[in-house]
């Protein structure tokens, strides 16, 4: 039995004169007004991703005919072969240069530090978030007195 037909119940038993206890509904004006506001804003969200799903398509579009300009142009051409030469003799000299042990290492080290990094900062982002949520604050103040706030961010993924 939903919140409607308990409350046409109710209705109907006031006018017999029985009283039947029950759950009380109350249908506030800001609960149909929140659920208005919810639902506007739920129809905006959707309104902005038609929009921005439009935009790509004609950006896509007009990149298309912008790279084409390049690709007609057989002066352009004649250089980008040029550069795909120069960057595989680059690429070449690079390879041979990491290949060097002491080289080797360091690459690894950076690749580590690099993990470590986005690891911290996954780990940071938790922190922040729980410490916004227990205090409610949106500013920390660091060590060194700088203060920062604390931001975080939506987005939204095509489901699979």
């Amino acid at each position: 039995m939903d919140q409607q037909d308990i409350a046409e119940e109710a209705i109907e038993n006031e006018e017999d004169g029985e009283v039947i206890e029950g759950e009380e509904v109350n249908e506030s004006p800001s609960s149909s007004n929140a659920a208005t506001v919810l639902l506007s804003l739920e129809e905006l969200i959707k309104n902005h991703i038609d929009s921005i799903d439009k935009l790509r398509l004609e950006l896509r579009q007009q990149k298309e005919m912008y790279e084409d300009s390049f690709v007609n142009n057989p002066t352009y051409r004649e250089h980008v072969e040029k550069v795909k030469e120069a960057n595989k003799s680059r690429l070449s000299v690079r390879q041979n240069i990491s290949k060097q042990p002491s080289v080797a290492v360091l690459e690894q080290k950076v690749k580590d530090l690099r993990f470590d990094i986005g690891e911290q900062n996954r780990t940071l982002s938790d922190l922040l978030q729980d410490y916004r949520e227990q205090t409610g604050a949106t500013q920390i103040e660091t060590r060194a007195g700088q203060v920062l706030e604390i931001v975080s961010t939506a987005k939204l993924v095509r489901k699979k």
